[in-house]
């Protein structure tokens, strides 16, 4: 390597150790590595026809692909909508959902400890779907104390009642925006750290209206060991008693 010191000739340069001065022209970079000639005569045939539409026009262009775009995306939701349940307008209803609210300490010291129901929680380092951060419930098994038996994630640092179902762009349901304390009880019965007396002695019984309708399915489907259908359905397969 070499430097050129202001003031100095070419033959009075300063010359590193172990690099070697290698004498040569300027080069221009574009013409060395690009092929000009080709350039031009690509532009000229894609102006043969005059100026582009789309560059004469901009606005006219955008505001035809913003349509398009809205047009693939209702066409997206019809194709969605098989997938959409039919109670997710109650389970996305945080007016109504978002009530009761308990610190989660409060909830494994209050409601679960004190009522001789062994747990503890573990930092996962988990962001739930809705954004917000969660710990991992792990109980003791009844008359199995030597054993840890995962459950589910809570909400820190505190949980509504009713947990709130999020939607993806297609109004699919995506997950929770937020885990309710009343998912969590039920998931302590389905996991048989409680029994559904225990749940409802526990945490109590809820109004049976459509924002509770979830609920008891859940504890239905764990009682009678099997998926819970409507009575219209069932009727609709020919299948009711």
């Amino acid at each position: 390597m070499s430097i050129i010191i202001p003031g100095q000739s070419e033959a009075q340069q300063v010359q590193l150790p172990g690099q070697p001065f290698l004498k040569g022209q300027d080069q221009e970079v574009i013409k060395e590595r690009h092929d000009i000639n080709a350039t031009h005569e690509a532009i000229q045939q894609m102006l043969a026809g005059g100026t582009p539409d789309w560059f004469k026009w901009p606005h006219d262009y955008k505001n035809f692909v913003k349509e398009s775009f809205a047009a693939e995306k209702e066409i997206s939701n019809k194709m969605a909508s098989q997938y959409k349940w039919d109670d997710q307008e109650d389970l996305t209803n945080e007016a109504a959902r978002k009530v009761n609210k308990i610190v989660t300490r409060d909830f494994i010291e209050k409601k679960l400890k004190v009522n001789g129901i062994k747990a503890t929680i573990f930092d996962n380092g988990w962001i739930g779907p809705g954004g917000v951060p969660t710990v991992a419930l792990f109980c003791t098994p009844p008359n199995r104390t030597n054993k840890l038996r995962p459950i589910c994630y809570l909400d820190v640092p505190y949980m509504w009642e009713w947990s709130v179902l999020l939607l993806d762009a297609h109004g699919i349901p995506n997950g929770e925006k937020s885990r309710g304390w009343r998912t969590v009880a039920v998931q302590l019965v389905e996991k048989e750290i409680i029994t559904e007396a225990q749940c409802h002695k526990i945490f109590g019984v809820p109004s049976p209206n459509a924002i509770s309708a979830r609920y008891f399915r859940s504890l239905w489907e764990k009682r009678n060991g099997k998926r819970y259908r409507d009575i219209e359905d069932q009727e609709a397969l020919g299948q009711s008693a």
